[in-house]
């Protein structure tokens, strides 16, 4: 099930008195950590209808459903979000849901989540089709929490929650998918007051939070949690071998930028642009 329609977000009008630009926020809840391989246990959807960076008011839509995975929830899984089992025994699989959730993501300009792509991925496994948005419609608000308060100790939705009293009006538990998808929304406004630099309209904010983040530690290989800043003036020879690696660009690209930054005009040179 496709895309229900294109619209013109990134023309030059876009954002403009008049224009509208629907976000839709989201939140699984799931079985587990891997996005590979975890089931839905919940799904929730708000979609926001904003005029220019201010929301209408009156014009949201919702949709939230507990979802019977085709696996058991573990226990593990549970002690976060609190579903269990017995309270997924008579509810609807992801597939069946199909089409409500195809209704409001086909409506939608924006999506948006916090770490975008777990969430993505997993929808994208169980409902083929219906969240294939392109990347500058993709706004991750874990990415645009990082560029705007990079010295945060966390940066979780939670932790952003008390930090910035995000849950102010809100009723409802963390870690359910309505509650946090509602937190979301707080925290992309909360930032949109905060005033993220060279951001004046969506398309601006989408394409701030997709730039390159600055990279402290690495996070794999032999030198995991070393500063990426000491392994590349200690160990040039590993990082041009890493840069010249063909997955570190896809599945590394902060770290791959971060590197390149950190790198003198002439070692940048002998590595692939």
């Amino acid at each position: 099930m496709g895309m229900m329609n294109e619209p013109d977000l990134f023309s030059s009008t876009a954002d403009e008195p008049g224009n509208t630009v629907r976000v839709l926020y989201l939140d699984t809840e799931t079985t587990g950590a891997d996005p590979g391989s975890a089931d839905i246990c919940e799904v929730a959807l708000l979609l926001s209808t904003y005029n220019g960076f201010e929301r209408c008011p009156g014009e949201d839509e919702i949709f939230e459903s507990l979802v019977k995975p085709s696996e058991e929830v573990p226990p593990e899984a549970s002690a976060i979000h609190h579903i269990t089992n017995d309270m997924l025994a008579d509810k609807p699989s992801i597939g069946e849901l199909a089409a409500p959730i195809a209704g409001l993501a086909g409506k939608a300009d924006i999506v948006c989540a916090h770490n975008l792509d777990y969430d993505i991925t997993i929808l994208g496994r169980r409902l083929p089709g219906i969240f294939d948005f392109p990347v500058e419609r993709r706004l991750d608000s874990l990415r645009l929490a990082r560029h705007l308060w990079p010295l945060v100790p966390s940066h979780s939705l939670q932790s952003l929650r008390y930090r910035f009293r995000l849950d102010s009006g809100l009723q409802g538990d963390a870690h359910r998918a309505l509650f946090d998808t509602m937190l979301v929304r707080a925290l992309v406004e909360h930032a949109l007051q905060s005033g993220p630099p060279d951001a004046g309209d969506w398309t601006e904010l989408v394409t701030f939070a997709n730039s390159p983040l600055e990279i402290k530690v690495f996070s794999f290989g032999k030198y995991r949690g070393k500063l990426v800043e000491d392994v590349t003036a200690q160990d040039p020879d590993y990082v041009k071998w890493l840069l010249r690696q063909e997955w570190m660009p896809a599945e590394h690209p902060d770290l791959y930028h971060t590197i390149l930054s950190k790198m003198g005009d002439g070692d940048r040179q002998k590595c692939p642009s």
